[in-house]
């Protein structure tokens, strides 16, 4: 009889063993199967993030509303074309020392120009967003895009304009208010201004020019090019110089 339950015993122990040992592999397979669909949903969700942020930029940059008005390669011009010598000017509103170009060249510009001999393409870009508590790169280029789609011809005086009162770096800028005001000032109508310059019409155009901008190997502002050659100095008699032998050459 001793023999016979103790034979008993061990066979239900034994299969109280396997049992157990069966519990485990299922379990082992079911954390592996569960730790599977959790790193493939990882997957999907981080390719959906993707995804979409990916939209979002192709959205912002390619699919945003172009002012009207704009030149090639994003230029908004003053002079004739036939003008034997063109300067290509790349300038941030928000920059100090493109208000300071304008200050020390702008008179020259214009003398060149109603002479005929200059075209000037100006490219503004929003490189200094950083630079202002409230991206004031892009309001400011949104606002002078506004002007181009609307009043091209107001769009010189109102680029004067924001240089003029440009805002100190590293605080709020102008307030769209004031880029309105200023707009009309310049000679745009508020009722076409307003809702341009408050819903930010232009924004996704202002970051696909400058993104244009850095692909063409401009890496500050401002970047001044006579007859497509870069100036390393870009005070006045240097711009002088640089027009006068194109002004020869093209002779």
């Amino acid at each position: 009889m001793t023999s016979g339950r103790s034979t008993r015993e061990a066979r239900q122990a034994k299969v109280a063993q396997l049992r157990a040992d069966t519990a485990k592999a299922e379990a082992r397979r079911r954390t592996l199967v569960v730790g599977s669909v959790v790193a493939v949903l990882v997957v999907v969700i981080v390719s959906v993030f993707v995804v979409v942020q990916n939209t979002r930029r192709d959205d912002a940059t390619s699919s945003a509303a172009t002012p009207a008005n704009i030149g090639s390669d994003n230029s908004i011009v003053d002079g004739p074309d036939s003008a034997p010598v063109k300067i290509v000017i790349y300038e941030d509103f928000q920059c100090p020392y493109c208000a300071q170009f304008e200050a020390a060249n702008r008179e020259q510009l214009a003398d060149w120009v109603a002479a005929g001999d200059v075209q000037v393409q100006y490219r503004p870009i929003a490189f200094l967003d950083s630079a202002s508590t409230d991206k004031y790169s892009t309001r400011s280029l949104n606002a002078a895009a506004a002007v181009v789609n609307s009043a091209p011809d107001a769009f010189l005086e109102f680029h004067n304009l924001l240089f003029e009162n440009q805002p100190a770096e590293g605080g709020a800028g102008l307030t769209d208010d004031q880029l309105i005001d200023y707009a009309v000032q310049a000679g745009a109508s508020e009722a076409e201004i307003r809702t341009a310059v408050e819903d930010l019409t232009y924004e996704g155009w202002t970051a696909r020019v400058t993104e244009a901008s850095s692909k063409a190997g401009v890496s500050g502002t401002p970047t001044v090019q006579v007859n497509g050659t870069a100036l390393e100095n870009l005070d006045a008699a240097s711009l002088k110089s640089a027009v006068d032998a194109a002004l020869t050459d093209a002779e």
